[in-house]
């Protein structure tokens, strides 16, 4: 889009943007970007600090942000999700799949515009880190850009075939490779910074509380770096081989989050509460073929994300109320990150190692248990990512990571379009159409994916 790549436009949509939804009574968990002229912006370390907090205001804040839109968009792809009120159009089609998901999706673009946004104010910060003199000052600005760039773009590589990573009028498209070697080279970059500096006291005290920042920066390499080892279908063993570095080092004992009040709420628990838009499509956490855990009270975990009231099933754990907090990750998506980078390169005692850390936990820094017997299938890469795969969908329930694993694991698609989709598919689409925003104002636009 024009007005998101524009320069002309740029600096008008961050200054701008940030008041939506926004209290200007300041709540001191959200700081407003708006504060900040366009002029100083990128001339005052405190305005650019200011821009910084405001990064996720606009990732978790709003129905339109990716908070919401991430999981929505992930649990209709792979049918865990039905729509309660056919009136939300968007959901509606979203639950169609295929051709019923429009450009004209507002989910769809919703998500494109708002983490392109995201990914944009970011890079303001990361261009102009020379205006902090002070290296902890200019560390937390680094570090903090880096997790929401991450967090954006790849967001964007879960749910599109490509991405533009340039900042300019008619921008070019870059495949989800480019885009996730740029998002780890991002994360690295800052990597190697914090472990000789912390992030200054001043830099901390003006953004939210609840991220862990290098805690975070090492799982999300571990995160991007396994979508990046099968991101072209065939098994790269370096970045496999990262990927498991990375979340070994992760720590599972520190939470990492985002936080919510009553002023700066969670839209996907509000929008959950009453089951008026969604609602889980059923005990099988939409685990399809024989997948799903029999019974569902097997598994602890059905019973931590959805909860019975009368006929529906709504949403639990991180969707239970509008004020509680969304990890930013797991330790069960780290184990799994081992178990499958193991798996994939042929380490398969490793691999159960791993896969079993997860089968078995009462619980986590999060509560989340699974009380499973350790795995008992053959030690082999089929079975063991087999059930590394029904791990991930049952621990990392709507995380928005469902359409990529589908993938990745390349489980069942639907069959080519225009035919209905098959009963036995997994994913009601592979990747969303470019909203049609965006089309009508980049010449560069490809064309929109088959479904």
């Amino acid at each position: 889009m024009k007005k998101i790549f524009h320069k002309n436009y740029l600096f008008a949509i961050v200054l701008l943007s940030g008041i939506v939804g926004s209290n200007s009574s300041c709540d001191k968990e959200y700081i407003n970007p708006s504060s900040a002229s366009t002029g100083s912006v990128t001339k005052s370390v405190d305005a650019l600090m200011n821009l910084a907090a405001g990064l996720q205001r606009r990732y978790s804040i709003g129905r339109q942000s990716p908070i919401y839109n991430l999981p929505v968009a992930g649990g209709y792809g792979v049918f865990a999700l039905r729509t309660t009120n056919t009136g939300n159009l968007a959901e509606t089609d979203l639950e169609g799949g295929r051709a019923a998901v429009t450009p004209n999706n507002s989910i769809v673009a919703s998500l494109w515009i708002q983490c392109l946004l995201g990914k944009n104010e970011c890079q303001i910060i990361l261009d102009n880190l020379s205006i902090a003199t002070d290296a902890g000052d200019r560390v937390g600005l680094k570090a903090y850009a880096s997790i929401f760039y991450a967090l954006n773009m790849g967001a964007l590589c879960q749910f599109y075939e490509k991405a533009p990573l340039v900042t300019e009028a008619n921008a070019t498209f870059s495949n989800r490779v480019d885009v996730l070697l740029k998002i780890v080279q991002v994360l690295e970059s800052v990597d190697t910074d914090l472990a000789t500096t912390n992030p200054s006291a001043k830099f901390l005290s003006k953004i939210p509380a609840g991220i862990d920042i290098k805690n975070t920066v090492k799982a999300l390499l571990a995160r991007y770096y396994n979508m990046h080892s099968m991101a072209t279908g065939t098994y790269v063993a370096t970045s496999g081989a990262k990927a498991i570095t990375y979340a070994q080092a992760a720590s599972q004992t520190i939470k990492s989050e985002f936080r919510f009040s009553t002023l700066t709420t969670n839209s996907f628990g509000q929008e959950a509460l009453g089951g008026n838009v969604f609602a889980a499509v059923d005990s099988t956490l939409g685990l399809k073929n024989g997948l799903a855990p029999v019974p569902a009270s097997s598994d602890p975990r059905v019973g931590f994300y959805i909860r019975r009231v009368g006929g529906i099933l709504l949403m639990n754990g991180f969707g239970a109320t509008n004020v509680v907090s969304i990890p930013v990750y797991l330790p069960g998506e780290m184990n799994l990150i081992i178990a499958e980078n193991n798996a994939r390169g042929g380490s398969f005692p490793a691999a159960k190692t791993a896969l079993d850390l997860v089968r078995t936990k009462t619980t986590d820094v999060y509560g989340i248990g699974a009380n499973q017997p350790v795995y008992s299938g053959a030690l082999t890469a089929v079975d063991l990512l087999n059930d590394i795969y029904v791990q991930r969908r049952l621990e990392l329930f709507l995380s928005g990571m469902e359409l990529e694993d589908s993938r990745r694991f390349n489980r069942i698609p639907p069959v080519a379009p225009p035919a209905p989709i098959n009963a036995n598919a997994e994913r009601n689409r592979t990747f969303y159409p470019y909203p049609l925003t965006e089309r009508t104002n980049n010449i560069n636009t490809p064309p929109d994916p088959a479904g």
